[in-house]
């Protein structure tokens, strides 16, 4: 049986409950970005999300590589997901948990993208139940750096896999009418020695945001962020460019990182909320690694932004 934080926790009827795993890696010699990302509302009896796949070629849900993506199927009773330390998905996607928290195998098969990755913790686990707002969107959330391995077919060609990289799991209230929400989510994994994460709510400003939750690892030690800000200038069509962050983290240590986007893609994955996502190659200190932008809005929000601001 999935112990708590691997399997679905109980909801309290609220019909905005959802929960989130995320297993996302990289193949970086090809420009290739892929997402596991399967999703429940169970008090509505619904699931969704799925597998995405993106390079340099393509941005949108029409143009990307790989676009398997659900957004409202009968769950029905979600024990029968569950079958001892295996969750199996209805659309193929089959999470086994090797150890707890540590541990995971992914697997999913389709005639244009098949995957067989493992992530391994590198680190342990990172939990927050910050909210933002009063959305609850952080009311459960795991972040953890890793290292997967395994490997990824595109069409009839396998390549290797082998990245650092993070996975996080969300559950709690995500509502849709969150209209000013706005987050940023920052990351780069060089290894389990050197790391960072900053999650920033940028409701305030567009393009500068300020800390809500993260963690430094330097030379193999971790600590939460204590304090920290986020720019990001944006591309013409307001994918996210760059980024610069500044922060100190829980034991004093600075950290100053500076990222630049690579490939993008543009989703909205739930109706409330629309995301751009960019792999992205940072470098803080005397690291440099792949990571990710992030840009996280309510499509409302966005929409008021992209047509009056950004384009005024």
């Amino acid at each position: 049986m999935l112990e708590l934080h691997d399997g679905l926790h109980p909801h309290d009827g609220d019909p905005a409950w959802f929960e989130a795993f995320w297993f996302p890696f990289i193949v970086p010699e090809i420009g290739l970005t892929v997402y596991v990302y399967p999703w429940f509302r169970t008090a509505l009896g619904l699931w969704g999300g799925g597998v995405l796949a993106w390079d340099g070629k393509g941005h949108t849900a029409w143009t990307m590589l790989h676009n398997e993506y659900r957004w409202a199927e009968p769950l029905g009773d979600p024990s029968h997901l569950v079958d001892g330390d295996t969750l199996n998905l209805p659309q193929g996607v089959r999470i086994d948990c090797l150890k707890p928290g540590t541990a995971y195998r992914v697997r999913y098969e389709h005639e244009a993208l098949a995957l067989d990755i493992t992530f391994t913790a590198a680190r342990e686990l990172n939990v927050s139940t910050r909210a933002v707002g009063d959305s609850k969107l952080f009311a459960g959330h795991i972040d953890q750096p890793g290292h997967v391995t395994g490997r990824v077919r595109v069409g009839g060609e396998w390549h290797a896999v082998d990245c650092h990289w993070i996975r996080d799991r969300s559950w709690g209230p995500r509502r849709n009418d969150n209209l000013n929400m706005h987050v940023g989510y920052y990351h780069a994994t060089a290894s389990g020695d050197d790391a960072f994460l900053l999650v920033t709510d940028s409701s305030a400003a567009p393009d500068r945001s300020t800390l809500l939750m993260g963690y430094l690892v330097r030379g193999g030690v971790q600590a939460p962020l204590t304090a920290g800000s986020a720019a990001i200038t944006r591309q013409a069509d307001g994918a996210p460019a760059s980024c610069v962050i500044t922060a100190t983290d829980e034991l004093g240590r600075e950290l100053r990182a500076e990222g630049e986007s690579l490939t993008k893609f543009a989703y909205q994955l739930q109706p409330g909320m629309f995301n751009w996502s960019a792999l992205a190659r940072w470098r803080f200190g005397e690291v440099s690694a792949y990571g990710e932008l992030q840009d996280t809005w309510h499509p409302d929000k966005y929409r008021q932004f992209i047509r009056t601001e950004w384009q005024a």
